[in-house]
């Protein structure tokens, strides 16, 4: 089932938190700001020791203060290599997301849209990617979070 939700991702209930990282795990600013700052420092110890993940893969982190069990983060910009992940890494990645829920028995996801920040990937082209793959996985309560 999707759904797509107005509202701030920090407030939502979900087994599994999708946080819009960049490729060295520093939760500057925007959406992986605000995940960071609500999970608190073990999120940030966490994604400091995994240190980089290339675009086109996801890392898990713990949830720290979230109910969540866990925070996916998905990489969609490298700084360092000026480089953003394209509509088919992010399809691609997102269906390795949704098929380790899967495989670990999660039920619930919820993600922004990846992206569609600072990054400057098409609100729309993204909705569709999350929905399209999504519709693949009924077993799962994904959750399409706009602020």
């Amino acid at each position: 089932m999707i759904t797509h939700i107005q509202s701030d991702i920090t407030k939502i209930s979900a087994d599994i938190i999708v946080n819009a990282a960049n490729t060295e795990l520093m939760h500057g600013g925007g959406v992986a700001r605000a995940i960071a700052r609500a999970a608190g420092e073990e999120l940030e110890k966490e994604s400091r020791e995994i240190s980089f993940c290339p675009l086109g893969d996801f890392v898990v982190t713990t949830a720290g203060n979230f109910s969540a069990k866990k925070v996916v983060h998905i990489p969609t910009i490298d700084y360092k290599n000026k480089q953003k992940i394209s509509y088919e890494q992010l399809k691609e990645v997102w269906r390795k997301v949704l098929n380790f829920c899967r495989e670990n028995n999660y039920k619930s996801i919820a993600t922004p849209l990846l992206g569609a920040g600072v990054v400057g990937l098409n609100p729309q082209k993204v909705k569709e990617i999350l929905g399209e793959a999504g519709r693949e996985f009924d077993d799962l309560e994904i959750m399409i979070v706009e602020k």
